[in-house]
């Protein structure tokens, strides 16, 4: 075991989480919770520690991803899942890569076709709101969110207005 460390509680949320998970109470002893804190971090520091021997015996100041591996190889259950984890980050990693390049390629798109677009919904909801006018409403313009006279992007835009129906009092 390392030595004894400071009472951080780096993990106790996480901890009354897990021991509840488990089938403790939804409020565990906080005696129960820092114990587990401790052995925890004490866990972590002796990892971290090996992981540092094995950098420094390699004549490196920085840590690998196969130091922790180097220290972790003599327990095959953990060794399996640090691997496990490793290879689910790279998945993720390059998963996001790829979804922020095609949300970047079509918003690309949007700006280019943005303006012609705009103009065809506002048509369609003038279209529908003339077949649904009723006589017994009032109906009150109100500016559409985002749609202004002044100039945008070096063109000036058009000024719409949305019809609101309200009904008549009687």
């Amino acid at each position: 075991m390392s030595r004894r460390l400071k009472r951080t509680n780096l993990f106790s949320k996480d901890m009354s989480s897990l021991l509840y998970a488990y089938g403790d109470v939804p409020q565990p002893l906080p005696q129960t919770v820092q114990c587990l804190d401790e052995l925890v971090s004490s866990y972590l520091v002796d990892i971290c520690n090996a992981a540092y021997q094995s950098a420094k015996n390699s004549q490196r100041n920085k840590l690998k991803i196969e130091d922790f591996k180097f220290a972790l190889r003599n327990d095959p259950i953990k060794l399996g899942r640090a691997e496990e984890l490793i290879a689910t980050n790279k998945l993720i990693t390059e998963a996001k890569k790829q979804f922020n390049e095609t949300d970047n390629q079509s918003l690309k798109r949007y700006r280019a076709d943005g303006e012609e677009e705009e103009e065809l919904n506002d048509e369609d909801l003038d279209e529908n709101e003339n077949e649904n006018e009723n006589e017994n409403e009032t109906e009150l313009k109100v500016p559409k969110a985002g749609m202004t006279d002044k100039k945008q992007n070096g063109k000036k835009r058009k000024k719409t207005t949305k019809k609101v129906k309200l009904p008549k009092e009687k």
